[in-house]
């Protein structure tokens, strides 16, 4: 590889090791690879050859989403979609030295007739996905009305609780570790989706319980 200096590139230099895992650059030199896939997409969407996602007439149109190592590309029901994205990973593979896992990767359709998302499924070598799914943890496209869908959240408040089963904790303490941890993970859910009364009565009984009965819960005085 050789390195751009004013327009002008160095002598080729050969790599022969890469940096350790936990090392506070590699994140950073990551970001510089990943930040190549954006600008690609922005150039296909710009020349017309990938359809994005608008959304409201003359919106905001998005072709792809980005956090760390997890990408989400967004485009219409087109051939051309599909051809334009499998040339795109498959040149970002080639200039970056970086490998996409098809094995983990799935395509998702939403009102997608069934012989077209097999058809796309094959073409880009990936399993078929479904509406919900889990993206950095939160649901995409569940029903927020249901209490089904606030079901992990309410898990993890109650393991959070069994770690801590075998600690005694102090009341100063229950209020410490209620609001840095047991109010930071319904928060995180609620910057996604609308909570419903019901669950909203749910999570304060479990921490009323955690604040006055302490980890083991159940009905104390108040």
């Amino acid at each position: 590889m050789s390195i751009l200096v004013n327009g002008s590139p160095t002598e080729e230099i050969n790599v022969q090791r890469g940096l350790k895992q936990g090392d506070p650059l590699a994140p950073f030199l990551f970001l510089l690879v990943a930040e190549g896939f954006s600008g690609v997409m922005k150039n296909v969407v710009n020349r017309n050859l990938f359809q994005g996602f608008e959304i409201k007439r003359g919106g905001t149109i998005i072709s792809h989403l980005q956090y760390a190592d997890d990408t989400l590309c967004i485009g219409l029901l087109t051939v051309d979609n599909l051809w334009t994205l499998k040339a795109v990973l498959r040149g970002f593979e080639m200039a970056s030295g970086l490998k996409v896992n098809f094995y983990k990767s799935s395509l998702i359709g939403v009102n997608v007739p069934r012989d077209f998302m097999e058809a796309a499924c094959r073409f880009l070598h990936c399993r078929e996905g479904c509406v919900p799914f889990n993206y950095l943890g939160l649901p995409v496209g569940a029903n927020s009305k249901k209490v089904l869908t606030w079901m992990p959240m309410l898990d993890k408040l109650r393991n959070r609780l069994n770690s801590w089963g075998s600690k005694y904790v102090s009341l100063g303490g229950r209020i410490v570790l209620l609001n840095s941890v047991l109010n930071a993970i319904p928060i995180f859910f609620l910057s996604f989706l609308k909570i419903p009364t019901k669950v909203v009565k749910m999570v304060t009984k479990i921490q009323r319980e955690f604040l006055w009965g302490g980890v083991k819960g159940g009905r104390k005085i108040c």
